[in-house]
Parts: C-alpha cells; sequence; structure tokens
C-alpha cells in the first residue's frame, strides 16, 4: 500500500475483568449442584457435564481453568475421559482434579495420579480446601492468559512500529525515484504524490486534488487518457499511454505512463499506483528519425547504410528499392558486394581504409550497381563513415543513377567535337581571304605613298589593323583546336629567355603611356624552349595586365632562374580576379569579368596549354579586390621535354578527377 500519514495511537481502553471456566464432571445432578455452591464464590464461570462424552464435548468449545471429575461414572469413568483429554495437544496441559467416595485404595489413587491428575480427593471432603485448591488453579489460568495477552499485545505494537518504520521507508524510497510517481484510489481520487512530481510541478502534496492534477496534462491527452482510465478501473487491468505534462517552468514534456492495479487481500481493486516516464528526449528522436527516414525515402538517390566489419546492409531507402529493382526488406541483411559488383571484397575494403582512418572525410567514384534482374546501373557514389563513439561505426552510401547524364555528356561530346571541328574548318578557311584582304590592302597603301592621317590612306590603315586584329582571332581559334586535337607541336630550340622577356616587354610599352613596364631579369637564363610559343604567353599575359588595368598603374615582369627551371611573373595593379573565379578564366571562353574588358577569353586556355606543352605549370593570385591587382606565375623547367598532349582542354571540359571502380 502507498503510506498515508500515520496517525495517532489511541489510548488504551480499560481491558474487563477476565473470568475463568471450570469444569465439573459427575454422572449425578445432586453432586454438581454441591460443586456448584462451593465453588460459586469464587465469581468464575461453572460449566457442568453428567458424562465422559459430555464433557470432551465442552473441552471442543472453550478452554478450562480446572477439571473437577468423579471417577466411577457410566460410560467413560473419569480415568478414561482423563486419559483422551491428555491425548489433545490443546487439552493435555489442564489440570484434573478426581473427586470420588468409593475407591480408596492406594493402587486406585495412583492410577488417578498416572492418568495425569494433579489431585486426587476423597470425598466427603473439606469445602474450603477444594475452593482453595480450585482457586490456586484458577489464578494460574488467569495469569498465564494475562501474559498471552500481553505478549499478543506487544507482538502487535511490535508490528506496528515495523510497518510504520516500512511506511517511512517505503516512503523515502519512492521520494528519491528519479520517476514522477502517484497513488488513487479505485474512483481515481488522489491522495499520494512522490517528490519527483512536486520537483517537476513546483507544487507540494498538500495541494494536490484531482481536478488540480489533470490541469498539469495537455488539453489533447487529458480525453483520451480520462476515458482510458475509466476502463482500467471498471476491468482492473493495467493500462499504458504516453501524454504530455507540464512542468513547472510551463513546457510540455512527453511522458510514458503506466498504471498498476493495487488489490487487497481478496483479490479486489483498491486503487491504482502510477508511474511517468520522461520520454520527451526520445519522442523528438523519434519523430526527427521519421522525418528523416521520410525525407530519405522521397529521394530519388540510393542510399544504403552497412557495417564496417560485415560488410551487410543495415539500411535502404525506397530509392534504394527503386533504382535496384527490389524491396526494401531483401536488401536490408545482405551483403554491400551483391550492390557493388564492380569490387572484390579486398579491393573495397582497400576503399574503406582511408575513410575508417580519418585519412579522407569521404569518397567518390564512379561504378555500377547490380540490380535484381542482373542487369547493371552506372551510378556516381559518395561514401563516407559516421563513427559511433567507441563501438564500431558504420557506413553511409548516396549513389545517383547518371544513366541520363552519362548520354547527355556523351551527347555533349559529340557536339563539342563538331563544333571544333567546324572551328578548325573555319579558322583554315579565313586565313586566305585574310591573307589576300591584308595583300591587297597593303598595295594600296603603297599606291597612296604609305599611312595617312585622313582621306584614304587613314581608311587603309584603320583596314589593316583590323585585317591584323582578324589575324590573330583566327590565330587563336587554330591553336586551341591544336590543343583540343593533340597537335600543338613545340619547335625547341636554344634561347636566352631573359633577352625574348626585355624584348617583348619593349614592344609591349607602347601599347600605352599609362601602364609603364618594370622588367627584372637576369642577363642570361639559357634555356631549351620554343621562342615563339613563349613570345605569345607573355605578350597574352601582359596585355592582359594593360587590359585589366583600366586606372593604369605599373605592370612588374620578372624572371627569376631556380633549381632545374625559370620562374615568371607578371603582377599588375588592376581589378584582380575574384577567388571564386580563378578556376575558370583558363578555361575556353573563360572570362572572370564577362566581356565588359573584350576578348574571347581564349588567350590564358592557349597559355596554359602551351606552358604545360613545355612541362610548367601556370597559375594566379590576387585578392580580388580593385586596386590589389593580380599576380600570374609561370613555372618552367630549364630543359623542356614536349608532351604528347596538352591537359589545359581536359581541364576545360571533364569533371573533376574521380575514384575510379576496382
Amino acid at each position: 500500500m502507498i503510506p498515508t500519514e500515520a496517525t495517532p495511537d489511541r489510548a488504551p481502553e480499560v481491558a474487563p475483568r477476565q473470568r475463568a471456566s471450570i469444569l465439573m464432571v459427575d454422572d449425578h445432578p445432586s453432586n454438581l449442584l454441591a460443586l456448584e455452591a462451593i465453588l460459586e464464590p469464587l465469581g468464575q464461570e461453572l460449566v457442568k457435564a453428567t458424562s465422559g462424552e459430555e464433557a470432551l464435548k465442552c473441552l471442543l468449545q472453550r478452554d478450562f481453568a480446572v477439571i473437577l471429575m468423579d471417577v466411577q461414572m457410566p460410560g467413560l469413568d473419569g480415568f478414561q475421559t482423563a486419559a483422551l483429554i491428555k491425548q489433545r495437544e490443546r487439552t493435555r496441559t489442564i489440570p484434573i482434579i478426581f473427586l470420588t467416595a468409593l475407591s480408596r485404595d492406594a493402587a486406585h489413587i495412583f492410577k488417578g495420579y498416572a492418568h495425569g491428575a494433579v489431585d486426587y480427593l476423597l470425598k466427603p471432603f473439606d469445602p474450603e480446601i477444594l475452593r482453595s485448591k480450585v482457586s490456586v488453579f484458577v489464578d494460574l489460568f488467569l495469569k498465564e492468559q494475562q501474559l498471552q495477552r500481553q505478549a499478543a499485545l506487544l507482538r502487535q505494537k511490535e508490528r506496528e512500529a515495523l510497518e510504520r518504520q516500512s511506511e517511512l521507508r517505503y516512503r523515502r524510497l519512492l521520494d528519491s525515484l528519479p520517476e514522477t510517481m502517484w497513488a488513487t484510489r479505485r474512483d481515481g481520487m488522489l491522495y499520494y504524490a512522490n517528490e519527483a512530481w512536486r520537483t517537476y510541478t513546483g507544487q507540494t502534496t498538500d495541494e494536490i486534488t484531482t481536478q488540480f492534477f489533470l490541469e498539469y496534462f495537455h488539453p489533447a491527452d487529458r480525453e483520451l487518457m480520462v476515458s482510458q482510465w475509466k476502463e482500467a478501473v471498471e476491468k482492473g487491468t493495467r493500462l499504458e499511454f504516453e501524454f504530455r505534462m507540464r512542468n513547472k517552468d510551463g513546457a510540455w514534456r512527453w511522458h510514458l505512463g503506466r498504471a498498476t492495479p493495487e488489490r487487497d487481500e481478496a483479490g479486489l481493486v483498491t486503487g491504482f499506483i502510477c508511474v511517468a516516464t520522461d520520454i520527451d528526449d526520445k519522442k523528438r528522436a523519434e519523430d526527427a528519425l521519421a522525418r528523416f527516414k521520410a525525407t530519405l525515402d522521397a529521394t530519388l538517390d540510393c542510399v544504403l547504410m552497412f557495417d564496417a566489419e560485415r560488410l551487410s546492409l543495415t539500411y535502404a531507402n525506397a530509392g534504394a528499392a527503386r533504382q535496384l529493382g527490389t524491396s526494401v526488406e531483401e536488401l536490408v541483411g545482405s551483403s554491400l558486394l551483391r550492390v557493388e559488383s564492380a569490387f572484390d571484397e579486398e579491393g573495397f575494403r582497400k576503399l574503406l581504409a582511408p575513410l575508417v582512418s580519418g585519412t579522407l572525410p569521404s569518397q567518390t567514384y564512379s561504378t555500377t550497381h547490380r540490380r535484381r534482374d542482373g542487369s547493371e546501373v552506372p551510378v556516381e557514389v559518395v561514401l563516407q563513415y559516421v563513427a559511433s563513439g567507441e563501438g564500431q561505426g558504420r557506413f553511409v552510401s548516396v549513389a545517383r543513377d547518371i544513366t541520363e547524364r552519362q548520354r547527355a555528356e556523351a551527347a555533349l561530346r559529340l557536339a563539342n567535337e563538331a563544333k571544333d571541328a567546324f572551328l578548325a574548318a573555319a579558322s583554315h578557311e579565313l586565313r586566305t581571304p585574310l591573307a589576300a584582304a591584308k595583300g591587297h590592302a597593303h598595295l594600296a597603301m603603297l599606291k597612296l605613298g604609305g599611312p595617312a592621317d585622313q582621306g584614304p590612306g587613314k581608311s587603309l590603315t584603320i583596314i589593316n589593323r583590323q585585317i591584323d586584329r582578324m589575324t590573330k582571332l583566327v590565330e587563336e581559334l587554330l591553336d586551341i583546336s591544336r590543343l583540343q586535337a593533340g597537335r600543338l607541336s613545340l619547335e625547341l630550340e636554344r634561347f636566352d629567355l631573359g633577352g625574348l622577356v626585355r624584348e617583348t616587354c619593349d614592344r609591349m610599352a607602347v601599347l600605352s603611356q599609362a601602364h609603364p613596364l618594370r622588367v627584372e631579369a637576369p642577363e642570361q637564363a639559357e634555356g631549351l624552349w620554343d621562342r615563339g610559343r613563349l613570345d605569345q604567353v607573355l605578350t597574352n599575359l601582359v596585355s592582359n595586365a594593360i587590359r585589366y588595368s583600366p586606372q593604369g598603374g605599373e605592370v612588374m615582369v620578372r624572371l627569376v632562374e631556380e633549381s632545374g627551371g625559370v620562374h615568371l611573373t607578371v603582377k599588375d595593379r588592376g581589378v584582380g580576379v575574384p577567388p571564386e573565379k580563378q578556376g575558370l578564366i583558363f578555361e575556353r571562353f573563360g572570362r572572370a569579368h564577362g566581356s565588359k574588358y573584350g576578348g574571347l577569353g581564349l588567350g590564358l586556355t592557349i597559355s596554359q596549354g602551351i606552358v604545360e606543352q613545355h612541362g610548367g605549370r601556370i597559375w594566379v593570385e590576387s585578392l580580388g579586390v580593385a586596386g590589389e591587382g593580380s599576380t600570374f606565375h609561370v613555372w618552367l623547367p630549364r630543359e623542356a621535354v614536349q608532351a604528347s598532349a596538352s591537359p589545359a582542354v581536359a581541364h576545360a571540359n571533364s569533371p573533376e578527377p574521380q575514384v575510379s571502380a576496382g
């Protein structure tokens, strides 16, 4: 039972005066009357029996302090009756006094004592002596009864003390529980709540009423909870339900409630003991997991989770079932290698090793997944390892079907090839009319006496300049076509690169008086390179420095000899290149600032191809802040060895390198 408030002990009541019962057995009524007269002054209860059989019946009904028994009786005599009395555990200690007027010899007296008599009186006997002897046995009986009552009372007091101690211990135990707990009677009336409930709600026990208690339950849960409670009370069954309960700060938290019926000795329900466990964090985690799972099931990608040790699948979303043509139930528990058909176990574990060790945060690779019907689907997989403290972690694999992407890439590749073929053909075809136009313009200018500032001479000068510009654009298109086809050959010769730098800068210095060129180069920096192509690279970098510095400013060109090669830098004070655009400017037609500053966006692509064809590399450093400008770096080996193809165009047309399957 749930402990209740202790009640003070009541004042002890005055016990009524106790009386003893005396059994008188004689077959002569006159003798019984005589005994009754002698013993009546003792004030005890006198019971008469006229035979041994009747005496035994009386002994079954009550306890007697002493038995006065006649020896000579028809049927069961006194000795036989005494023998039966001594055989019974309850009556064997009752003192028996034999009374007789006939059996006076010593043999009969000894026989009486042998049958358990405490005395043997011969008639006539002295009434005072008889009354005195009976009185002694009565006093002994009453004292024994009193001792028994005192012992019973003492045991009761000890039991009550133990119960109070147990109740106190039980109350302390319930108050120490971290879970909220309360108790109700069968009608639902609340009569106890533990310390955890009081701490949670901020209320004291005295304030608890059923209506007050229900105010702490969420209104949306209250009606259902009351109906379930009534059903449990009617059936006397255990109840379990989830509900929201408000804490002292006003916040609602989910709890799991369990109500267990409390029964009395007869098995009848007397009330309910209720315990509420806070499951709010678990509930929120489950809801978040359910939403996460719903999100994963809604995606078209194949999402798989598998353990690191056995490589068995522990989770598969609906997208995985659709992509692989099977069911989630069939996937979970199977081996991942059944799906990752391009790997054997050893090769796949090598792929996982950098993720487990933390060397790589993730792996991205292209492979094929085997469907249930045996067909294969091309996918791009992103694989990550999720550690779980000291336990075994798990892998998360997200695979996207790239069938359509591969078709689109193939179509784009064919279109690019067709476009490149067209550009190459068009560039070759344009060179002939441009050469003819250049020649005729030159002849016309000679006939007019050379360049002029006005009239036809001025027009021919403009036409000649535009033909040169057109020729340069056509040459750039041809170089791009050669790079694409891997036919950009180098004519290597040994020359002084420092001299080329000074020569080129002297030629470029006349382009703009607002951009003074400062050159730092060693007197002699010989190496094996393609002079014309490096002139093309340097011209492009210097012209870009001037073009992207509309406010003017110094352009610094520096050549430094290093171990095994040379390092060329071109620094300006222009608009700079934003960090996010620094990869774009080396792609075909890639421009960091759009068409604002002119150009086709091919110069840096061609320059990168030329530098890499020499076995070198080119890169840019810039904060992307106007006035801070950019610095372009070119590193070349001292002895160039022509590469078989330029990676510049490959970088411009291919995605980032990926881990290959297998």
